[in-house]
């Protein structure tokens, strides 16, 4: 019975999402909604709409409305990311500062912990717990919102990210892990059909700070150390893309004696296109493929012994370490 739900949740969320972004795109264009091209960051040909997170967001959550009864987990994610949605939607209407933003991740952060939804980590004791949850959620929020810089970047990323927690959550016996992935993986696949480049419409902030969100509470609720007592670092490599661009981004910034917020062409996807004068296309596919791996290390590390764990853990770090030292290289203003 379970593997009906979850299928018909795939092809439900799937399906709204196909036929909801059209719509989207028509009140985006209606309202002015509009991601305008500035010659800086921003070299699309057109305007293009946002509301790409408004109907992934719908299109996630409509089949599970209907197959699974809402608890207080569901309902702490529902809440947070809905407030979240509404301050993104805000913002790509009329740009927030970077404080206002934080302020609101903050508050959707707090609902969601106060939901249960904590890292539970046999070693650690609550007080860490809670306060390593409250810092991994407004990073995962702030990683995918600053990776959004490419056209079918994030939601490529997001989409092999929840499809990796789904296959880990099989194995973990976890339905309500299985059908929130499930669900925002179909709804994320169908959206890049409209979102790959050339993009027909973003996800916008609202877009990409709710699959922070969403995806960093499922790498929370996922149960890690009775197979393997190192294996919570699995969610490192689930958001490895977004949390090295972050780190990355902020790093290179403060270097530069700027703002670690503040917009800058200093992204790794960007460095690398201009590095190996790649398309958009060839670019994020080069980087899919990257995460392709990460998602096969997830599998590896969670049923492998600790120091296998420990080995492949050294050896990404290591890669990622050469690969910011080249791109740091590449001039990019």
């Amino acid at each position: 019975m379970s593997e009906v739900i979850l299928v018909f949740t795939f092809i439900l969320s799937f399906l709204l999402t196909i036929y909801g972004t059209p719509l989207a795109q028509r009140v985006a264009f209606r309202y002015q909604l509009l991601d305008y091209p500035d010659g800086k960051l921003k070299n699309q040909a057109q305007p293009v709409p946002y509301m790409g997170g408004v109907i992934v967001y719908f299109s996630f959550i409509s089949p599970i409305s209907l197959v699974f009864a809402f608890n207080q987990q569901l309902l702490g994610i529902l809440f947070a990311s809905s407030i979240l949605l509404l301050v993104g939607l805000f913002d790509d209407f009329k740009a927030l500062t970077p404080g206002i933003k934080f302020l609101f991740q903050v508050v959707a952060t707090y609902i969601l912990l106060k939901s249960g939804i904590v890292i539970d980590l046999i070693f650690f004791p609550r007080w860490l717990d809670l306060g390593l949850s409250f810092l991994w959620i407004l990073t995962v929020i702030n990683a995918f919102n600053i990776i959004d810089i490419m056209d079918g970047l994030a939601a490529s990323i997001g989409a092999m990210s929840a499809l990796t927690i789904f296959i880990i959550s099989l194995y973990t016996n976890d339905f309500l892990i299985s059908i929130l992935a499930i669900s925002l993986a179909a709804s994320l696949l169908a959206f890049l059909k409209f979102n790959w480049e050339p993009a027909r419409i973003y996800l916008g902030d609202a877009g990409s700070m709710i699959l922070g969100l969403i995806i960093g509470s499922l790498t929370m609720m996922l149960s890690y150390t009775r197979f393997n007592k190192l294996a919570f670092v699995s969610s490192l490599f689930i958001l490895g893309i977004p949390l090295f661009d972050l780190a990355y981004v902020c790093i290179l910034r403060i270097m530069k004696g700027k703002m670690p917020f503040w917009g800058s062409p200093d992204h790794f996807a960007l460095r690398l296109r201009k590095k190996m004068n790649w398309s958009s296309q060839q670019t994020v596919s080069a980087v899919v493929l990257l995460q392709l791996f990460l998602s096969g290390a997830v599998i590896v590390n969670f049923f492998s012994t600790p120091r296998i764990t420990l080995i492949v853990s050294i050896v990404f770090s290591g890669f990622f370490l050469v690969l910011g030292v080249v791109l740091g290289r590449v001039k990019m203003e």
